[in-house]
């Protein structure tokens, strides 16, 4: 008996291989977004950060609220002004050698095997696919990552204007911004890290149309918000 089922299953997977993939692929992505509507607090709009840093303890909510202060108006209108971040630490191979020094036992290498590039990118690939965060705080190679798969907007055409500054048409490093040198926890994240403003979300048919463009149109007023950041206002 043990012998047909797998028999059977062999020629299953022969003849309808792909369609199982495809179906399993979307109905992972639906997963994803309903976990995420479900979950999610009512933030004013959503940052993601993947590089190679991990926050420190506080950091994160440090840096939220800093970006809950400088922003303009209550976006979403409930009352509060609040950012929500999604911290994505990922280590190249050679990154996690370079901080450990060729030193590191075991444990060292065993703690920073859940946030190898391998291990983080599908997270990464559904959340540029179906998540909240449209603000993104990333390093080189995620930065290419993005621009190669056209997730990126032009920064003149998310802000409505030309900035100074820019990096390439697309980005600008963080650090180039008063909010990162004014602000302890924004400083603190790698030099190099690229501040950049994804495409809206594919995934809107599952989210809902509406819902994705006003979390996007929000996202928007955020990044306007903290070009416009001055140290001395």
């Amino acid at each position: 008996m043990l012998g047909k089922i797998r028999y059977w299953f062999k020629n299953y997977w022969y003849y309808y291989k792909w369609p199982v993939i495809i179906i399993g692929f979307f109905i992972a992505v639906i997963l994803f977004c309903v976990l995420q509507s479900g979950d999610r607090e009512n933030y004013d709009a959503n940052l993601i950060y993947t590089g190679p840093y991990i926050f420190e303890p506080g950091q994160k909510d440090s840096l939220a609220l800093s970006l809950g202060q400088i922003m303009s108006s209550d976006y979403n209108e409930d009352g509060e002004k609040k950012v929500g971040i999604i911290e994505m630490p990922a280590f190249s191979d050679e990154q996690i050698e370079e901080m450990l020094g060729g030193t590191g036992d075991v444990a060292d290498y065993v703690r920073y095997a859940p946030y190898t590039i391998e291990e983080v990118k599908n997270k990464f690939a559904q959340q540029v696919f179906a998540g909240q965060a449209v603000i993104c705080l990333v390093d080189e190679y995620w930065y290419q990552l993005l621009l190669e798969g056209d997730g990126l907007l032009p920064m003149e055409e998310a802000l409505g204007y030309k900035p100074t500054g820019l990096r390439d048409e697309y980005s600008v490093y963080f650090h180039s911004l008063d909010f990162a040198s004014f602000v302890d926890a924004a400083g603190k994240l790698p030099e190099g890290t690229i501040l950049c403003f994804r495409r809206m979300s594919t995934a809107s048919g599952f989210t809902g149309k509406a819902e994705t463009e006003r979390i996007y149109e929000n996202s928007k007023k955020m990044l306007r918000d903290l070009f416009a950041f001055k140290a001395d206002d």
